[in-house]
């Protein structure tokens, strides 16, 4: 670990992370925009949260990994300009399926017991097994990416992955009993 005798990210220690940082950012944005929206979001998403990352780099010493935060901030930002109607990028529903394509109310229960099931297994987890599911499943992070953000290698990531979704594989069917 790295102990900075100073608080501030100087502008060329800020200019050597940026670039990963912002591929990063617009690989994800791309994969949360909705095939309508302008080709100019992702980096729109990523401007704003390398602004953002700029304006608080006297406190990014504080933060474990500025990658992650970085992914954070650009993941809440994007649902921000897609949920925002004055932001051009809004979602809307006429842009989805109608309802009537929808699961049955059956499905749709059995689907919502499945997820409450999910979501208590998951706050169940050490907070490391759960943050490496997050990364890969929710915010579909590369392998790569994610051993670049928890500083390990793609092979550590791909076994700790593996023993994470045995044990929610392993409570999911305990719950079964």
């Amino acid at each position: 670990m790295i102990i900075r005798l100073y608080n501030r990210m100087n502008r060329k220690e800020f200019e050597a992370i940026a670039p990963s940082i912002r591929e990063s950012i617009i690989r994800m944005t791309r994969r949360l925009a909705p095939d309508n929206t302008d080709t100019g979001f992702p980096d729109d998403v990523a401007q704003d949260t390398l602004l953002k990352l700029w304006t608080q780099r006297d406190r990014l010493d504080s933060y474990r990994s500025i990658e992650a935060l970085a992914m954070t901030i650009a993941r809440n930002r994007a649902i921000d300009l897609l949920r925002s109607e004055k932001s051009g990028y809004h979602v809307s529903l006429d842009d989805y399926d109608s309802p009537d394509s929808g699961p049955s109310p059956d499905e749709s229960l059995e689907a919502t017991e499945a997820e409450n099931r999910l979501t208590h297994i998951m706050a169940s987890l050490p907070s490391a097994q759960q943050a490496l599911i997050r990364m890969r499943h929710i915010e579909e992070m590369d392998i790569d990416d994610i051993a670049n953000v928890t500083g390990s290698t793609p092979g550590a990531i791909r076994v700790a992955l593996s023993r994470a979704r045995n044990h929610i594989k392993e409570l999911f069917l305990q719950q079964d009993i």
